[in-house]
This record gives structure tokens, C-alpha cells and sequence, in this order.
């Protein structure tokens, strides 16, 4: 069973960032100047993620928000 503990973790992986690019996607055009309060209650809200994955997917989230300031300015 421990070497199923590897694979679960990568899908949890997986599905958080979707559901972070999915909400941050929803944001466009305005990706740029997304709050994170925002995001973070999109994402807290959706009744299809762990509360694992939901952590996992506020931070991809966040690295995703940053990497947009990054490229236009911010």
C-alpha cells in the first residue's frame, strides 16, 4: 500500500492545480489584478476538492497570480 501513498499524492497534486487554473481562468481578463482573497474563496468553496487538495490548489493559485504580475508589471 505505501507505494500507492506517492501516486495518490501526485494526483491530489494534479486535481488542485486544475482547480486552480480553473478559477484563475474564470478570472481572465482581468488575471492580472486577481485578488487573492478572491481565488482563495473560489477555490475554498468548491465542494469537489480535500481540504488537502484545496491547499494545494490556493498555493498553485497564488504561484500562478504571481507569475502574471511578473510578466506585465505588477
Amino acid at each position: 500500500m505505501s507505494d500507492l501513498k506517492p501516486v495518490e499524492e501526485k494526483i491530489d497534486e494534479l486535481i488542485a492545480v486544475c482547480a486552480a487554473i480553473s478559477a484563475f481562468v474564470c478570472e481572465i481578463p482581468e488575471a492580472k489584478l486577481v485578488e487573492m482573497p478572491k481565488l482563495k474563496a473560489l477555490l475554498s468553496a468548491h465542494s469537489g476538492l480535500t481540504e488537502h487538495q484545496k491547499k494545494l490548489a490556493i498555493d498553485a493559485a497564488r504561484e500562478m497570480k504571481h507569475a502574471v504580475q511578473a510578466k506585465f508589471g505588477h
